[in-house]
């Protein structure tokens, strides 16, 4: 920070890192920041059975096969019960002086020290689709995109990269489906996308009040003071970096943004081969709300009026004080191939790929009304590809059992893998069912587990080097372990 000086400034790359987070993820449910289904039919095939069009669901994974249902009105409506187990082991997190300062690293956990930020998350999504004609179908689907939630404890190692992020996001997605000859249909439709969510990290004011009374020091050395020069550094050893003089900051942003989506489903074979390709655009949005400061009362009465100065006060240049913020996201597009195959009359086979462009997160920028500089976060993502493989067994006339596998790549780069986002390389196994009641009505259920691949973290919060830096130099070292247990319910029915 500079409170004193033109010192670098550890602004918080937990507010660049909120970008992020007001876009980020079911950290073990899916790759990125991507809720990892939206139907219990398709988890119970490990999201393999785009092509296969059995219910009002088909809209998400591939909206051309609405075409396959029978005439009439067409009802899903699904639950996701999440249970992840992301726990996080230390291996000692430190707090960095600002370059030049002479203030030695200050440890913010021991090694060995755990966390367990992330919980249960219920996640619903409803969809309604009218086949009009043998020629002409059209619904609508309301679903969760992208989702999360992670509660780490206010004095764990990482606090000045995270403390607490939320996601939340609902889409809407009208669809028409046209039958272009007997064997291909084509669907078309536009995506309203809400989101909102908030951040809260927090804040090393210690290095502030440690800078200004290194500051003093110099100054008490140049007279001659030497004693008292030496009593004023010890000092500041021991205010970098203690908890006692955290501050905080919040976060907040929500915005619309419209996308839309595109598919097809071929049937060279009438009833035992489906070839499909489903498209859905990127989303841009600017998420537009507020960054809340909050310093403690600890600090004296200068090193606080440093903190909130405005450039023109001529007393600082942090300007800590409430403020609008924004930051604009683009989330990434998708295209999935789609196979479906009955090899008996009983038994089919499914497979999907499905390729995401990643890549467009290369850096998030937030931006606050106040003049508090951008914050810059370096990402580069990498994009995706996603292969999934699941049958179905229709066991009798009324029951019928699913399986499905899947692996899945993560498009986060271990050298800037963050507590924000610890993702990594996930499979997917999983088993589901469904039930006929009546010819009119039946119900999916799924269960299944998605195992990520151990995650080590080594990284400093030092925008990789650029200057001036709007950083707080803290580095998180630890190693992640993660899986996620879902059950999936869903209900279909014919009107």
């Amino acid at each position: 920070m500079r409170a004193f000086s033109k010192a670098p400034t550890p602004l918080l790359s937990g507010l660049t890192l909120a970008a992020l987070t007001l876009l980020c993820p079911a950290v073990t449910h899916a790759s990125g920041y991507r809720f990892g289904t939206q139907s219990a039919a398709a988890e119970g095939t490990a999201n393999a059975n785009g092509a296969e069009a059995a219910d009002a669901s088909t809209l998400f994974a591939n909206s051309a096969g609405l075409l396959r249902l029978q005439r009439g009105w067409h009802v899903s409506s699904v639950l996701d019960v999440v249970d992840p187990k992301l726990r996080f082991v230390d291996a000692g997190s430190y707090l960095n002086g600002p370059n030049g300062s002479g203030l030695m690293p200050r440890t913010l956990s021991q090694p060995g020290a755990t966390e367990n930020p992330a919980d249960k998350a219920y996640v619903p999504h409803l969809y309604a689709a009218y086949k009009a004609s043998d020629s002409l179908a059209y619904g609508i689907g309301m679903f969760v995109p992208w989702g999360a939630k992670l509660d780490y404890s206010d004095q764990w190692g990482g606090r000045y990269n995270i403390r607490h992020v939320e996601l939340k996001s609902i889409a809407l997605n009208p669809t028409i489906a046209y039958k272009a000859t007997e064997d291909l249909s084509v669907s078309g439709g536009l995506v309203f996308q809400y989101m909102e969510g908030k951040i809260e990290r927090a804040v090393p004011y210690g290095t502030a009040y440690a800078l200004g009374l290194l500051a003093a020091a110099r100054q008490a050395a140049a007279s001659g003071a030497q004693a008292y020069a030496l009593q004023l550094q010890q000092q500041a050893a021991q205010v970098f970096g203690n908890a006692a003089f955290d501050g905080a900051v919040k976060v907040e942003g929500k915005d619309w943004g419209v996308g839309f989506n595109l598919a097809l489903l071929w049937e060279p074979v009438k009833d035992q081969t489906r070839i499909g390709v489903t498209y859905r655009s990127s989303v841009g949005q600017a998420l537009k709300g507020s960054g809340d400061w909050t310093q403690p009362s600890t600090l004296p009465a200068q090193v606080l009026a440093a903190i909130t100065a405005a450039p023109y006060d001529g007393l600082g240049k942090l300007d800590h004080n409430d403020s609008g913020a924004q930051v604009r996201v683009r989330t990434p597009e998708s295209l999935s191939l789609q196979v479906y195959q009955r090899v008996t009359p009983t038994v089919a086979v499914m497979a999907d790929a499905t390729w995401m462009k990643q890549s467009r997160l290369e850096q998030l920028r937030i931006d606050f009304d106040s003049s508090t500089p951008d914050s810059i976060s370096p990402e580069h993502w990498k994009d995706t590809l996603r292969l999934a493989l699941g049958a179905n067994w229709q066991l009798t006339n009324e029951l019928m059992l699913r399986a499905g596998v899947a692996n899945e790549r993560s498009p986060v780069p271990a050298h800037t893998r963050s507590p924000v986002l610890p993702d990594s390389h996930r499979t997917w196994a999983t088993l589901g069912a469904n039930w006929k009641f009546n010819g009119s009505t039946s119900v999916d259920l799924a269960l299944g587990q998605i195992k990520l691949k151990d995650a080590a973290m080594d990284i400093t919060d030092n925008a990789e080097g650029e200057t001036p830096c709007n950083c707080s130099n803290a580095t998180v070292r630890g190693n992640y372990t993660a899986k996620a247990n879902f059950i999936g319910l869903q209900l279909n029915h014919k009107f």
